[in-house]
């Protein structure tokens, strides 16, 4: 393929704006892997991805080192220059430009505008003779490929003709210089691949870009501006070296458009050019001759150069064409062109159709529905992804020439979804952060507590032995008495903190059975109905009948529930209503504890999990009862939360699941205090 190789992408530099996808009017541009990769077998070479890609990630295929080859050796080599050049290298003089080659080893330096004043000739004739019925100029590489391409219908149209770049060539090795080899300097990409199309191949033997050529005189040190000036070798053209300027084959043919007969047309722009030729294949349009260049005048090359706009372009080669026509015959001029009339301009075409599978609505919607397109509405047609509507860019996708994810709004949910997700992902870990560290502060408090305990239990057991023996042998009239009794309930008391303590410090593993816990309930209800703070506290219960059987601990369990109650009861001291339900959950079963008593302070709710803490009067409670509550449900994977107004009651819901976790096998009697807060 002619294309082969010509353009590609820098992946280093790409950064996924899939301006050259807008940009390419032969949709040869792949997006791999968020890389945009141009497709060799569908590049026209056109430029206009260059042209457009403000990262500079597109690299053209330099020919350079071959060109140096070629200077390097014996057979002479020819430089022929874009009837454009005076552009590129402005405020040097044409001629100095001439000199500059010729320091660079070039024999000879010749004008690319005397082929273009050839084919003015022969285009004069085809459009004389009308045995075409519509004449599209050939002059633009770019688009004999693109129609050769994707519009094959239209390869009749096409001019039979060679482009100037070509008839120069053909010049020299057919009459002028035959061993030469021939060297084109010029603004455009597709001459890189016109130079290899099999039908005009061997015209050229390479093609530099003016930036390569810069690249050449800066290598060797040469100052354009410092250098003399030299003539050009060879024949000699005349308008031809209009030829770059927009309708400058028009006046090289002396052809004129007349705009009421609107038979003669002067196309150019990418957009301008997809359109008539769209136009021109559905018979949608009559014209005779179409001259026609994916560029604005090859003065607009993807590669010229410099800053300068377009009119100012323009008026550069204007100038220079204005000032050689002043030094010239036109005799002379038409001496040269009979001499090379022998020289054969013409050239053939191929069909290269290119097709690609269309889907239908189904596979279309299916692509969509991938980036959360799920209706027209969802379609915003942005053209953020270099397709125009959405629906084209699904077709790219299923065509292989696009990603779905290439697209900005659908990246933009993404990307919303992705912080949110890191976020969550960081408060979990400061979250995880401070609760090891709060493990392993309520670790050492463990191990403190089973040692005092254990330490305690000991002298608490002998205080209580000695008392008992000096109560049985004072009488209850002894003014000792009441004192001995008070020692007593006192270390009993101690007693049970101790035992407290060690429920709390002790590690325990589950013994886990099959258990319902509407029995569970109701024994454990049975075991506590002879407490006496359970007597003006009226019991109701809605014990789900269907309720599954789960696995669990059930002394542990009946242990919660006993300390679960007893507390409601303690906050109702006057009496109340003690409500207990129980109901199957998603993956679990619901028991629910709620009283009518004086309700936790919001102050307070976030606390009541922490072991030691409690609002009881002092010698009233241990704050360790739902500290081991907590524990208990934690151990059997599962929640705990409360729900509590001041004044009107509190509610206590505990989740089991059907099984517990394989990783929570034992407590180690550690309440996390941040999980605390969340769950309350």
């Amino acid at each position: 393929m002619p294309t082969r190789g010509i353009v590609r992408t820098i992946k280093a530099k790409c950064r996924r704006c899939y301006t050259c996808i807008r940009g390419c009017p032969a949709k040869a541009i792949k997006v791999e892997e968020g890389q945009a990769k141009v497709l060799e077998e569908r590049c026209i070479t056109c430029g206009n991805c260059v042209k457009v890609c403000s990262q500079s990630a597109k690299e053209i295929y330099s020919e350079i080192e071959l060109v140096k080859e070629l200077l390097q050796d014996a057979v002479p080599v020819f430089a022929t220059l874009a009837p454009s050049f005076p552009i590129p290298f402005h405020p040097a003089k044409p001629r100095q430009i001439v000199t500059a080659l010729r320091k660079l080893g070039f024999q000879e330096v010749l004008e690319v505008a005397f082929g273009a004043q050839l084919l003015g000739r022969e285009y004069y004739k085809l459009f004389k003779e009308g045995r075409q019925r519509t004449v599209i100029s050939t002059p633009c590489p770019a688009v004999v490929f693109y129609i050769e391409k994707y519009l094959p219908s239209l390869i009749p149209y096409l001019a039979p003709l060679v482009s100037p770049m070509i008839a120069l060539g053909r010049v020299i090795k057919q009459k002028y210089r035959p061993q030469a080899k021939v060297v084109f300097i010029g603004p455009c990409i597709a001459k890189k691949a016109e130079m290899r199309d099999p039908p005009v191949a061997s015209a050229v033997d390479a093609v530099l870009a003016y930036d390569e050529l810069r690249s050449l005189f800066a290598q060797d040190g040469i100052e354009l501006t410092r250098l003399p000036e030299t003539d050009f070798d060879g024949p000699r053209p005349g308008v031809g070296r209009l030829f770059p300027v927009s309708a400058g084959l028009l006046k090289t043919a002396a052809l004129r458009a007349d705009i009421l007969e609107n038979n003669i047309m002067v196309v150019g722009g990418k957009d301008n050019v997809l359109q008539i030729l769209s136009e021109l294949s559905q018979d949608a349009i009559k014209v005779e001759f179409l001259d026609i260049l994916f560029c604005e005048g090859c003065i607009n090359g993807p590669i010229i150069g410099n800053g300068f706009s377009r009119f100012s372009r323009k008026e550069i080669v204007t100038n220079y064409v204005r000032h050689e026509l002043t030094r010239q015959r036109q005799e002379d001029i038409e001496s040269f062109l009979d001499e090379y009339a022998c020289v054969d301009l013409h050239r053939g075409f191929t069909n290269r159709a290119i097709s690609l599978p269309i889907p239908g609505q189904k596979e279309v919607k299916a692509i969509l529905r991938r980036i959360k397109k799920l209706g027209p509405e969802n379609e915003l047609n942005c053209a953020a992804c270099g397709y125009p509507t959405c629906r084209e860019k699904a077709i790219a996708v299923y065509q292989g020439l696009a990603e779905a994810e290439m697209c900005l709004p659908y990246l933009i949910d993404q990307l919303e979804e992705s912080l949110k997700a890191v976020q969550k992902f960081s408060q979990e870990l400061e979250r995880a952060q401070t609760q090891l560290i709060q493990k392993e502060k309520l670790a050492s408090v463990g191990e403190l507590a089973a040692e005092v305990a254990h330490e305690l239990n000991n002298p608490l057991a002998a205080i209580l032995l000695y008392g008992h023996l000096l109560l049985e042998e004072v009488s209850a009239e002894d003014p000792h008495f009441s004192d001995l009794r008070t020692i007593t309930e006192e270390a009993d008391r101690a007693k049970k903190i101790v035992a407290a303590l060690l429920d709390f410090a002790r590690q325990r593993k589950l013994d886990l059975q099959p258990t319902d816990l509407n029995v569970l309930l109701e024994e454990t209800l049975q075991v506590l109905k002879k407490e006496s703070r359970l007597e003006n506290v009226r019991l109701v219960h809605y014990l789900d009948p269907r309720l599954p059987r789960l696995l669990a601990d059930h002394s542990q369990l009946q242990q919660a529930f006993s300390n679960l109650i007893i507390n409601a009861c303690e906050a109702m001291p006057q009496g109340g209503d003690l409500t207990i339900v129980t109901a199957p959950v998603e993956d679990g079963v619901l028991i629910e504890f709620t009283d009518t008593g004086c309700g936790i302070p919001e102050e307070n709710l976030s606390k009541i999990f922490t072991p030691f803490f409690t609002t009881k009067k002092p010698g009233r409670g241990t704050g360790l009862g739902l500290a081991l509550v907590y524990a208990i449900i934690k151990m059997h994977g599962g929640q705990i939360s409360v729900r509590s107004k001041e004044g009107k009651g509190s509610t206590f819901s505990i989740i089991l699941p059907h099984h517990p976790p394989p990783q929570i096998e034992e407590s180690q009697g550690l309440l996390l205090e941040t999980d605390r807060r969340e769950e309350v």
